[in-house]
């Protein structure tokens, strides 16, 4: 389904292994606002002119444009906006100098800002910010709204560059159509936040942290997407909900955004510590976190739940992979659907070299029917170990490996399974279309298939049916992979030291027992 940052920050990217994903360091200074070769424009609806110099509050310009014409290609600025609502679509016009020096977009005075599309329905511009090939840029702190119309988007970024940071912003309300109830076309499209690297260079350097994205209207379209020739990005602790669609996508292999086929997907990035939930489709699955196509990315520590699906890994573009994803460290629950779904439904394509460990699947299938907590499509070289999996649909549905897909080279071990049954003989995996009794317990399975060897069924000794972390006592404290390897500067849920016992704890918490 297509149609399509604050703080200094800089990626740095690991050499890759066989099967295991290539790490990132996301590493950020700790300057908020340059204030260092920069010129300072101060904008005000109410007592502005745009006949002003704007460069102090006194003199204060009255349209955001007005202060982003005044900026100079290549050099600093801050456009300081005070609190109040702007009727304006806007066309980013220059670049900032370095990291060092950006050209940044900020509330002032910790004003809210709100950019209004209500009032600005005239135009061609579907965007209330409009970015074309432009680096060194800061939005943060801004909230755009109310952008109905065909195409919608709240900040659109599209062509090749470099640093770009939009952080602390609200964005909502926007969307295709204002009716809540409508089904969608495939030409029906809104983009709340997206950036297209469209061009034979990338975009790379992007930093979207602690944002709000909801009630959107995307139809066929996601809430904050990714797409095309873009690298090395950070997208960090941002809360996206109640949106008609998917809610966080990483994506590769659109015609559409690249012309450039030998690097049009997104690759080398994190999507970590973001909360996705509510982002539900009428027409289609809709993931809370999608990755389509890209590789090397890491989606860890996020919170995901009540979203069409909790989270998707595939291929929509046939003859193309997703390599090297890892889904790692995450709380994943109360899902429509599947857990997750993970491989390729194209003939043609497959998700290779990556891995499924140390996650809580939780209760995900609500609407009961054979669905599983894991759904495998076409795989290769797939690492499935240290989650916990506890399924509560009727029929004890665990993990599922789709007829007419093949998951080789799969590797499964150090699980702990639980059921709604409470039995063990009566859990469930499917393994190509076999009847719905499929394996009744994991030592069938076990003996079945080679898997799972030392993988167990019982409860796994969470703290409630709410709270995903493990109790005292609990099975899985030091139960997992005892050959486990941290990955690079990988934490649990909370942020903590992965393993800190003898072995690493299985699920997404590691206590300190």
């Amino acid at each position: 389904m297509r149609n399509t940052l604050a703080v200094c920050m800089f990626i740095l990217v690991a050499s890759a292994c066989k099967k295991e994903n290539v790490d990132r360091l996301n590493n950020k200074d700790a300057l908020a606002v340059s204030t260092l070769a920069v010129t300072n424009y101060y904008v005000n609806a109410t007592t502005g002119n745009d006949a002003n110099t704007g460069t102090t509050d006194l003199t204060a310009l009255k349209t955001i444009q007005a202060a982003l014409n005044k900026t100079t290609d290549g050099a600093g600025a801050t456009i300081w906006v005070a609190g109040g609502t702007y009727s304006e679509r806007l066309v980013w016009p220059n670049s900032g100098a370095d990291s060092i020096s950006p050209i940044t977009l900020t509330n002032y005075a910790g004003g809210t800002v709100i950019l209004d599309g209500a009032s600005t329905a005239g135009g061609t511009q579907g965007a209330m910010i409009s970015i074309s090939s432009k680096s060194h840029l800061r939005i943060n702190n801004i909230r755009i709204a109310n952008n109905i119309r065909a195409n919608a988007s709240g900040i659109n970024i599209s062509g090749a560059g470099t640093d770009i940071q939009v952080t602390s912003c609200k964005l909502y309300n926007i969307g295709y159509t204002a009716d809540s109830t409508a089904v969608a076309g495939s030409g029906d499209n809104a983009n709340p936040l997206v950036v297209v690297g469209s061009l034979a260079t990338s975009y790379n350097k992007i930093y979207i942290g602690s944002n709000e994205i909801y009630s959107c209207n995307t139809g066929y379209s996601e809430s904050l997407t990714l797409n095309g020739n873009i690298e090395n990005f950070l997208i960090e602790s941002n809360v996206v909900h109640h949106n008609r669609n998917i809610g966080i996508d990483i994506a590769g292999h659109y015609a559409w955004a690249n012309p450039t086929p030998s690097v049009n997907y997104a690759r080398n990035g994190n999507v970590k510590y973001n909360i996705v939930h509510h982002c539900v489709s009428p027409v289609a699955v809709s993931a809370g976190i999608y990755v389509d196509g890209a590789q090397y990315v890491n989606v860890e520590g996020n919170t995901i739940y009540q979203n069409g699906t909790g989270v998707s890994v595939g291929c929509e573009n046939n003859n193309y992979t997703a390599d090297n994803i890892n889904i790692r460290d995450n709380f994943i629950y109360n899902n429509i659907d599947a857990g997750i779904f993970m491989g390729s439904n194209q003939a043609n394509s497959k998700v290779t070299n990556s891995s499924i460990t140390n996650n809580v699947f939780y209760k995900n299938n609500t609407k009961d029917g054979w669905i599983g907590e894991i759904n495998l499509q076409n795989t290769d070289y797939l690492k499935i170990k240290n989650n916990i999996i506890q399924s509560g649909n009727q029929f004890n549905m665990e993990v599922i490996a789709l007829l007419g897909y093949a998951s080789t080279n799969l590797s499964m071990d150090y699980n702990r399974y639980y059921s709604v049954s409470g039995v063990a003989t009566n859990v469930a995996f499917d393994w190509g279309g076999i009847t719905q009794t499929g394996y009744g317990s994991l030592a069938d399975f076990t003996t079945a298939t080679g898997l799972d060897a030392h993988s167990t069924y019982g409860t796994p000794g969470l703290v409630s049916a709410t709270n995903f972390h493990l109790a005292s006592g609990s099975a899985c404290i030091n139960a997992g992979d005892p050959a486990f390897v941290t990955g690079y500067q990988e934490l649990d849920i909370d942020k903590q030291t992965r393993k800190q016992g003898t072995r690493v704890d299985i699920g997404a918490d590691e206590t300190a027992n």
